[in-house]
């Protein structure tokens, strides 16, 4: 569906950051979709996790920033 309304990109953003947020955020990657993840509007049970996640996302499967900049980039 995405792909019929032409959408290259996505900005993902929501609850356990570590878990449905990153997956879902990896398997957009894999799909060949640009994503953003939104580092402030996600969360998880700690914030070792959290900053784990935003990490290894930011290695080379998301360009990981703040809602502030993601709205500015709108």
């Amino acid at each position: 569906m995405l792909r019929d309304l032409g959408v290259q990109e996505l900005i993902v953003t929501g609850v356990l950051t570590n878990c449905c947020c990153e997956n879902t955020a990896r398997e957009a990657f894999d799909l060949d979709y640009r994503v953003f993840f939104a580092s402030d509007g996600t969360a998880a049970a700690n914030e070792e996790l959290h900053l784990s996640t935003l990490r290894n996302l930011a290695f080379g499967f998301a360009y990981v920033q703040s809602s502030d900049q993601l709205a500015e980039a709108m």
